[in-house]
């Protein structure tokens, strides 16, 4: 398995991108599939992170019940830091609905004209429309189902349909939206069929994640968004379970720190000289101590950053091989599983492979 070094992720313009926004009905017999999803997200973006060459990911999540509820959308933008992206699916609960269509129409628009999708056409966009339920097609006020999907097309967006469940209406429909999003058809069962299974290296992983972030850097004009970022990984490793905190873990020792926000990755891609950086832009660790012991001070720090992630290495190579032997870690038939399946097939349409 190969993993990218924490401080030497490449920040190349030949790097590709790969940006999702899931569309999910947050109806009461969505439950199942919104808990699922809460536990498999960062298993999710690893799979979506070992594509070659190694892209950028975004994420991004649109939340639709009906009209008569307490919202019918939800917009939570695109975002490369995807502790933004977890912590809005946890705030998503299940309630509402329960006459049978949804506002399925409102969600797609939403993640056609909300999100601020990139323009680049090299970039990979896609959409996950999840639900178990077919669209009202008689709100008059509603632009109509094919004029949506036609919109995302135009702009390069895929729309595949995950449908949870047997409903033979919401078959028809999601099928004929896969059809008309250039997309697939995922069905998958009533809760998502995902499953989080435990480890003996969880604990473990979640605690050197957490040494290793605070190995970071920051300097110049990033300082203040890295101290941000810190508090909401903080957050977040507090309220994930034991399995997500591990795929957390492993994702960001894959994605290690960028260059353009960390003094440490910079000085290694030699983006930086360490002589050249003002007092004031330094990192609060390396203001810490006299200016002839700062060379050594960031070598100390880069030596224990490496020390860090090669247990994490070891780490993310044992727990694979755990749930590998595990019979039962992972059903053919799960949303986790259909996602990524389909994914990797058309991202080869941009050029990453998998």
């Amino acid at each position: 398995m190969t993993v990218v070094s924490f401080g030497q992720a490449a920040e190349t313009a030949a790097r590709p991108s790969v940006e999702v926004v899931f569309v999910i009905d947050t109806t009461s017999s969505m439950g199942g599939l919104i808990e699922g999803a809460k536990q498999r997200i960062w298993a999710i973006a690893n799979e979506i992170a070992k594509g070659r060459p190694a892209p950028r990911v975004k994420m991004g999540l649109v939340a639709f019940r009906d009209k008569g509820d307490s919202y019918v959308t939800k917009v939570f933008d695109l975002s490369e830091n995807l502790d933004n992206t977890y912590k809005d699916l946890l705030t998503l609960a299940a309630e509402g609905g329960g006459d049978g269509p949804e506002h399925v129409i409102a969600g797609l628009d939403a993640a056609v004209e909300q999100i601020a999708w990139s323009k680049d056409p090299k970039t990979f966009k896609v959409v996950y429309l999840v639900g178990d339920a077919p669209p009202h097609e008689d709100y008059p006020e509603a632009p109509t189902l094919a004029s949506v999907l036609q919109k995302a097309v135009r702009r390069g967006l895929i729309v595949n349909s995950v449908q949870c469940g047997t409903d033979a209406q919401a078959t028809v429909a999601f099928n004929h939206i896969s059809r008309m999003g250039e997309g697939r058809l995922l069905p998958v069962p009533q809760d998502g069929g995902m499953i989080a299974v435990a480890t003996p290296f969880d604990d473990r992983m979640a605690s050197l994640s957490a040494k290793l972030e605070g190995t970071g850097l920051a300097y110049g004009g990033g300082k203040a968004a890295a101290r941000e970022s810190g508090m909401l990984a903080a957050a977040v490793r507090g309220m994930a379970s034991a399995p997500a905190a591990a795929e957390r873990a492993e994702y960001k020792a894959r994605a290690g720190f960028a260059v353009n926000s960390d003094l440490a990755a910079a000085v290694a891609e030699n983006r930086v000289a360490l002589k050249d950086v003002k007092e004031d832009e330094l990192p609060d660790a390396l203001r810490e101590v006299s200016s002839d012991k700062r060379e050594a001070k960031l070598n100390e720090i880069s030596s224990e950053r490496r020390k860090l992630k090669k247990e994490m290495d070891g780490l993310i190579v044992e727990r694979a091989s755990w749930l590998k032997n595990q019979s039962g870690a992972k059903r053919a038939d799960s949303f986790d599983t259909r996602l990524v399946e389909a994914l990797k097939v058309q991202a080869a349409k941009k050029g990453i492979v998998y």
